[in-house]
């Protein structure tokens, strides 16, 4: 008896970010109509064409989801990017403070533990900065009560916008014409942490809102 071929199943990443953007309603509705399309498609066009058709039609969706939802903007999300937006400006030098306080109160045994000690002056601040990014991610994401993704992604490219004007001006100079700026290659990368940080708070409070949902519509 030959085993019959398991049907072509839709690329999950692209199924996972429109689940991500979608309420509820909307993601059963759009992943049944994507899903119904990939499989027609794959029969006719073979299954290469139809992940193609499926990341690109997930692509203009989740544009369009992000869109609306702009287009329509509650007073929720406005106040979430808004008080997302001064927690983290104002919180910035909260992660070295606060090594910075605990190393001081082992100060007379920094020689007897020097590895601790280097440790935390390079690794301490940035854990501590992208868990700091990762909360304010979380409480934006449960502000913006149904457009957690847009918030947490608004609030990255609003503290990403700063960043992004000074290297614009510092790379458009001549090479001769640049200041030399020791540890640009790190203090670039713990920015991107932190602000990855915050989109992935947003994943994680509407993974939670949407796995809640479902268990109370089960009940």
């Amino acid at each position: 008896m030959t085993q019959q071929p398991s049907p072509a199943q839709p690329p999950r990443l692209a199924a996972w970010l429109v689940d991500l953007f979608a309420s509820r309603e909307q993601a059963e509705s759009i992943l049944g109509d994507l899903s119904e399309e990939f499989s027609d498609l794959a029969s006719r066009s073979g299954i290469a064409n139809a992940r193609r058709w499926y990341r690109l039609q997930s692509a203009k969706t989740i544009a369009h989801l992000a869109g609306a939802a702009f287009h329509a903007t509650p007073p929720s999300l406005a106040v979430a990017l808004f008080l997302g937006f001064l927690l983290s400006w104002f919180s910035g030098a909260l992660p070295a403070q606060l090594i910075i306080a605990l190393l001081r109160t082992q100060r007379p045994y920094s020689s007897r533990h020097y590895e601790a000690y280097v440790w935390l002056l390079a690794y301490g601040i940035p854990i501590v900065s992208i868990t700091q990014s990762l909360l304010i991610g979380c409480v934006v994401a449960l502000l913006a009560r149904g457009r957690e993704m847009v918030a947490a992604i608004a609030l990255s490219l609003l503290r990403a916008a700063p960043l992004a004007w000074l290297l614009f001006i510092f790379f458009g100079r001549t090479p001769l014409a640049r200041p030399v700026i020791p540890f640009l290659g790190p203090f670039l990368f713990s920015r991107a942490l932190d602000l990855i940080g915050i989109v992935v708070g947003g994943v994680i409070v509407r993974k939670a809102r949407s796995a809640s949902a479902s268990r109370l519509a089960a009940v």
